[in-house]
């Protein structure tokens, strides 16, 4: 093979590709984009909130009565196993603290890998379901009652506290709590649930804050 036919052959592949992602991929990344955007907007008005642009992605910002929750993606072009959607929101206190609630999965790519002590739950089901790691097992108990660990396993979502689910490992931000799915979801449906459980676990990590507030008074 000489060089011109090694060129000629390198110059065809470069237009087949261009005329694919031309005529291919970029219309159907626009319309997947265009749905998002869409479910966001939709999500946005339903809860009073606004769709901003974070880097790339956008954004969904909805306002409770505990604060800020964020909604959004993570999308890898090396790492398409990483692919979630989240809810997160920041928490001052028990910033000390993280555990996850992780699904159990037989595939390779999927299956959780525990960072941190091993915590088996009074919840026979849910630890079939989900791998739970803590550097606290009696708060982590405190924290996934009954009301979160059946919106959990019902919606099929995962949850982190501590670093945020899209950071690089060069982050050491602590305190975020993450709803987040096991891969890349998108839409109304998945994106209410996220949220839902978003807000239970604000208004749980409330009423702990309370309780905390309550014992340190009585202490003093």
């Amino acid at each position: 093979m000489n060089v011109w036919t090694l060129v000629i052959g390198v110059a065809v592949i470069l237009v087949i590709w261009f005329i694919a992602k031309r005529f291919y991929f970029d219309p159907a990344e626009r319309q997947q984009d265009a749905a998002v955007k869409e479910a966001m907007t939709k999500q946005a008005q339903k809860r009073d909130g606004r769709v901003e642009l974070s880097g790339r992605q956008p954004m969904l910002h909805v306002p409770t009565k505990h604060g800020d929750i964020q909604l959004s993606f993570l999308i890898s072009t090396d790492e398409t196993f990483r692919e979630h959607t989240y809810a997160r929101f920041k928490l001052e206190q028990f910033a000390g603290k993280d555990f996850a609630a992780l699904l159990r999965s037989d595939n390779l790519l999927l299956k959780p890998l525990p960072i941190g002590t091993r915590v088996d739950l009074a919840d026979e089901r849910f630890n079939e379901q989900f791998v739970v790691t803590g550097n606290d097992p009696e708060f982590v108990a405190k924290v996934l009652n009954t009301e979160i660990r059946d919106k959990l396993r019902a919606s099929l979502l995962q949850v982190s506290f501590g670093r945020r689910t899209d950071s690089s490992l060069l982050d050491r931000e602590r305190g975020w709590l993450s709803v987040h799915t096991q891969f890349l979801k998108t839409g109304d449906v998945i994106f209410d649930l996220l949220l839902e459980a978003a807000i239970l676990f604000q208004t749980r990590f409330a009423a702990l804050a309370t309780e905390t507030q309550k014992q340190s008074s009585a202490g003093e």
